[in-house]
């Protein structure tokens, strides 16, 4: 798969994942990020999915590009579809400041 098509992916998944649902006001962005992969169908377990996620948005901290912080995400889970979800799920929980950046 190409890169634009999986930035195009990750763009479509960043919507859906708005679609799940924002955050909640009163729970944890860990506890209402599980509950969106969940919705999603990636129901492994939780803390590995959040972990990835804040790693995502440690990568970005660092000035990480999007294409090497994909690359590095399938390699760890091994699944594409779960790493456009877990990069549009950090960027609605964990680091929203980077929502609308690609």
């Amino acid at each position: 798969m190409t890169m634009l098509s999986r930035i195009t992916l990750l763009s479509a998944a960043i919507v859906a994942a708005l679609g799940v649902g924002a955050p909640g006001a009163a729970a944890s962005p860990e506890n209402d990020y599980c509950r969106s992969m969940a919705g999603a169908g990636f129901t492994g377990d939780c803390a590995t999915l959040t972990a990835l996620a804040q790693d995502v948005c440690a990568q970005y901290n660092r000035g990480v590009d999007l294409t090497t912080v994909l690359q590095k995400l399938d390699l760890a889970t091994k699944n594409e579809n779960l790493s456009n979800y877990v990069i549009a799920g950090a960027k609605l929980y964990f680091c929203p400041e980077r929502r609308a950046t690609t």
